[in-house]
């Protein structure tokens, strides 16, 4: 299973957080305990995480439940949005005119300055898949990530291009996607961002493609 952290200070604000990090909002703890609740009676055999904050500490509420210890993992880290890290979308295009809406119609086609393409975030996190994955095998694993990072993941479980993406607003925080990996066929999507159990919490939507 594959989710995504809790809203933080900067979703709402509308700032890039990349591999930079921002504390939870009380909503997003709210999430956190929901996709907690969400999967609490799951059988679930390990729990890998992001290392960055806002991922670990969603991390601990579904780990809770399950006396499991949570696995820090930096090829689960978001996007390195370089300079644009900790700026909102007036301060990007201010100092990178027109970048913004590449990212919004060609994002793979997008190197962020002293960051990372989609491309180079998808090498990484499929390689933690297929290093990870061979030990638990038939059992059921979740993985704490971010919204870009994950839907590069979720672009390839669907046997599609990164080149295809976006998924845009379907990344809520704290969503659920559920997904099956084998050694032949690497990873295949089951179910795409159930968001279900968010219902009376809420979740913050579109300000990252929102470019006016």
């Amino acid at each position: 299973m594959l989710a995504r952290h809790g809203e933080t200070e900067f979703n709402v604000e509308g700032r890039w957080q990349g591999q930079s990090d921002s504390p939870l909002t009380d909503r997003g703890l709210a999430q956190a305990r929901e996709l907690g609740r969400a999967l609490q009676h799951d059988d679930i055999a390990a729990i890998f995480s992001s290392d960055l904050g806002r991922a670990m500490a969603t991390a601990q509420e579904v780990a809770a439940p399950h006396g499991l210890t949570i696995v820090p993992e930096p090829r689960l880290r978001e996007i390195d949005v370089g300079g644009w890290t900790g700026k909102n979308g007036a301060e990007i295009d201010a100092e990178f005119p027109g970048a913004r809406v590449g990212w919004a119609n060609a994002p793979a086609h997008q190197h962020h300055p002293c960051g990372e393409t989609l491309s180079q975030v998808q090498q990484r996190a499929l390689d933690f898949f297929t290093r990870t994955m061979p030990d638990y095998l038939g059992q059921t694993v979740v993985v704490i990530g971010h919204g870009a990072l994950n839907q590069t993941i979720l672009i390839a479980a669907m046997g599609r291009p990164v080149t295809e993406l976006w998924l845009g607003e379907r990344i809520d925080n704290c969503q659920i996607s559920r997904l099956e990996w084998s050694a032949e066929d690497g990873l295949r999507l089951i179910e795409l961002c159930d968001v279900r159990h968010l219902e009376d919490v809420g979740s913050l939507r579109g300000w990252r493609t929102d470019v006016r």
